[in-house]
């Protein structure tokens, strides 16, 4: 089962860490083993679609022939709003072995240079990144870093940020004024913002309990990781056609540690990094199907007007003049600018015209409730019934998989009554299977919707909340935190005992 592709079981693998060891005393003195130990504030690929970090891992293990070992520990500093920048200085200090902090964390560690990238509209497109990360500006980025402690190897691509918005959609400055909106430990996003009339308020993951307590009106993310974290209405509506910045991952190991590898394995570590950059350059970035997929949950795509993005650029202006007048920055922004003038038209995912509709004039248009809070959507025809399905390493090394997310695992899905309850025991493993220590209870629940062989899985946490005890309200700080989950759509076929989902290679056996 290829568990990557749906999001199903998003509350299992949400807290997977393979914890790190420590690395083996394998360097110049000539072991034919040694082991990196890597972190990453997320997932190795959170959102599905970061796919450098996922090809790094992968091809350090593949150049050298299995002579480096790669060990990851994810959700390092526990979503907190400086666990990026803490990552960054972990690195550089010899901590953490390497990983992949995006350029924004680096500012707040203490190492500049690397701002210009997130100058506020102005890289707007993949095209625009997989120029920047393949370019000649990479290296002169790259370059910044040294005598930090952090030795960067390549840039890869990472998703482009959006305001998304709770109640109305963020056009122009005059939807700004007054707004609370999440930024990410970053001085660039933290200046925009403020320009732009809004209250910057510093948060990780936790933003989305500040958007469901009222306390917060927006966020800078991507649309594939709002997907994949399973939200729909609570932040919305977002502004398809406005890019605040994009998110570029730096492919980065300890100086320390890579001057202790061996010759022969730090050519190892260069050419698995250039494989990724480029891995992360020929990938196809499909925001068109996740974000019809979300229309369809209620989130709702909004175009600002010609007017309202130069207001938008007028009141940012200030923080490119900045960066321009920095010297860190200044030259490389003005490099940075002419790939964005060879790419000038933003990314803008397509929708149906009936997600596109919904202003703060236009409450009609709002986005409809989730199910399972008094929506009127409809019932799912998956039958009721208790299957189950096990997956082990070797199934998912079978079907050319890694196990970075705890796909493996005993997994059962009740049906009942238009519900659904996720389970999973281990295997063997507790720490990898099932993506976490597994307690009895259900890691997921929510609502069953969909029409015909097609499902969506609506996570509702007052739901999940009541079936184990875990605090409300939701939040990724919390260890029994009651999320993220659910997933879809699905299509779902049943031929005898045997339920099998799109995406699947294993299918389910009804036991019940």
């Amino acid at each position: 089962m290829n568990m990557r592709t749906t999001g199903l079981w998003a509350a299992a693998v949400a807290t997977a860490v393979l914890v790190a060891a420590c690395s083996a005393g394998v360097d110049k003195a000539g072991a034919d083993t040694v082991v990196l130990r890597l972190a990453t504030i997320d997932l190795v690929n959170n959102n599905g679609q970061s796919y450098g970090p996922e090809a790094f891992v992968e091809n350090l293990e593949e150049v050298s022939g299995g002579r480096i070992k790669v060990e990851v520990t994810t959700k390092y500093g526990q979503s907190a709003p400086e666990a990026e920048s803490d990552l960054v200085e972990a690195i550089a200090s010899g901590e953490v072995d390497g990983g992949w902090p995006s350029t924004r964390a680096f500012a707040r560690a203490g190492i500049t240079g690397l701002e210009a990238v997130e100058a506020p509209m102005t890289l707007t497109s993949y095209a625009a990144e997989k120029a920047l990360v393949s370019g000649p500006v990479a290296d002169k980025l790259l370059a910044k870093l040294e005598g930090t402690g952090v030795l960067g190897l390549d840039l890869a691509v990472g998703p482009l940020r959006r305001p998304f918005a709770a109640e109305a959609p963020l056009l122009g400055p005059e939807d700004w004024a007054g707004a609370t909106f999440r930024v990410y430990n970053s001085p660039v996003q933290t200046d925009a913002v403020r320009l732009l009339g809004a209250t910057p308020v510093n948060l990780g993951l936790g933003w989305i309990d500040e958007v469901r307590a009222g306390r917060l009106r927006g966020v800078e993310f991507d649309i594939a990781q709002y997907a994949a974290m399973g939200e729909t209405t609570e932040a919305g509506y977002s502004t398809a056609n406005v890019i605040l910045w994009p998110k570029v991952f730096v492919l980065s190991v300890s100086q320390k540690r890579f001057d202790a590898l061996s010759d022969e394995q730090q050519n190892w570590v260069r050419e698995a990094a250039d494989k990724a950059m480029q891995v992360s350059v020929d990938a196809t970035y499909d925001e068109t199907t996740i974000a019809q997929e979300l229309c369809g949950k209620g989130t709702r795509f909004i175009t600002a007007s010609p007017d309202q993005i130069a207001a938008l650029r007028t009141s940012l202006q200030p923080v490119l003049d900045g960066l321009a007048a920095d010297p860190a920055n200044g030259t490389l922004l003005a490099e940075i600018q002419a790939i964005a003038a060879d790419h000038p038209e933003p990314d803008v995912p397509t929708v149906p015209e009936a997600c596109q509709q919904g202003t703060a004039d236009d409450q009609s248009a709002a986005p409809p409730a989730s199910p399972g809070t008094g929506a009127p959507d409809q019932v799912s025809d998956l039958p009721d019934g208790e299957y189950r399905v096990e997956i082990t390493t070797d199934d998912l090394a079978a079907a050319g998989l890694d196990n970075h997310d705890g796909t493996s695992g005993t997994w059962t899905l009740t049906v009942r009554d238009g519900t659904y309850e996720m389970r999973c025991r281990p295997i063997d493993d507790p720490g990898i299977d099932c993506g976490q220590e597994v307690e009895d209870g259900p890691l997921d629940a929510g609502y069953l919707r969909g029409t015909g062989q097609t499902v969506t899985l609506v996570y509702d946490p007052e739901l999940l909340s009541k079936l184990t005890g875990c605090k409300l309200p939701v939040s990724e700080t919390l260890p029994d935190h009651c999320g993220p989950g659910g997933g879809g759509p699905l299509t779902w076929e049943i031929e005898g005992d045997s339920l099998t989902f799109s995406g699947d290679f294993e299918p389910w056996t009804k036991i019940g």
